[in-house]
């Protein structure tokens, strides 16, 4: 009998609390950039993506490792895809200057505008927005161009920690994966909801507001490193609705056929959003059945 999503949730809820005792004890490593020790703790989904009005006493929130730094460098960001959500989904309301009516998207409107005009922060967001807005060549408005807000980090970081917590507790960066990043999302194409949604793991979510869709390369199965995910906001869990993106790992030290996965990605989907961190010699990788590689060396 198949398990239903909330026991699903609930297994998995275990699983994390179980991951980060132990985490803890062992003094494990930041899981975004694995170098340094995790002994903060970071939200997911981002908290600054939900605003406090929509959520209740019950509401729940993992959270993962992550070191002082990658805490702190997360946050900007953070707050610049809570500004894309906002305006991104809220675009006719803000052409015909009124408030949203969907009680979501009217939280998280009011949220970034509260942001902005927080006085403690307002100067530092503010300046931190100008370099993003243009005019709007529809009304001859100065506008957020939308499309060049930095996301990668927001959502890479995401996509580590759905990594880290369902391999259980292999590090991403441990593999060096390039990162290949897709904005124009059409989740309501039959090939995507046949190929994609409906054949991969979708556990984790956070009501209608957030959900991940991912298929996972796990160590002992000969693909670590490896993971694919689209991350939607605001759905209300149906295909067409909200904004969606697909985010890809694959990594260089990770070889199948006599090439790293990361290569192969390459050949299918070209240059990646995000290369690699480091310079790989293959010889240091190993094959999917355990033989080392011949040596070369690459991006």
């Amino acid at each position: 009998m198949a398990e239903s999503d909330e026991e699903r949730y609930r297994t998995l809820k275990r699983t994390h609390q179980q991951l980060l005792r132990k985490w803890k004890k062992l003094k494990g490593l930041c899981i975004v950039c694995g170098e340094r020790e995790g002994n903060e703790s970071d939200h997911l989904p981002p908290k600054v993506l939900f605003p406090s009005d929509i959520r209740t006493p019950q509401t729940e929130f993992f959270t993962f490792p992550v070191c002082a730094k990658c805490n702190r460098a997360s946050s900007d960001e953070d707050f610049l895809f809570s500004v894309a959500l906002s305006f991104g989904l809220n675009q006719e309301s803000i052409i015909a200057n009124k408030e949203p009516t969907d009680p979501d998207l009217l939280a998280l409107y009011r949220q970034t505008h509260g942001q902005i005009q927080d006085p403690s922060e307002a100067e530092r967001r503010t300046q931190l927005l100008q370099c993003f807005i243009g005019t709007d060549p529809g009304t001859g408005r100065p506008a957020i161009n939308l499309t060049s807000l930095p996301l990668s980090q927001t959502l890479t970081k995401i996509v580590k920690s759905i990594y880290w917590l369902h391999a259980g507790g292999d590090l991403i960066e441990r593999h060096n994966p390039g990162w290949w990043i897709r904005t124009d999302v059409d989740t309501s194409r039959p090939r995507f909801i046949e190929k994609h949604l409906k054949v991969s793991h979708a556990d984790f979510h956070w009501n209608g507001r957030f959900i991940a869709h991912f298929t996972i390369g796990l160590p002992q199965n000969g693909i670590g490193g490896l993971i694919s995910a689209s991350l939607h906001f605001y759905t209300k869990r149906a295909v067409g609705n909200g904004m969606s993106w697909l985010v890809t790992a694959s990594p260089t030290r990770t070889i199948v056929d006599g090439r790293s996965l990361y290569e192969h990605s390459k050949s299918l989907w070209g240059t990646p959003t995000i290369e690699p961190r480091e310079k790989v010699c293959a010889n240091n990788a190993l094959h999917s059945d355990g033989n080392s590689a011949a040596a070369h060396c690459h991006r």
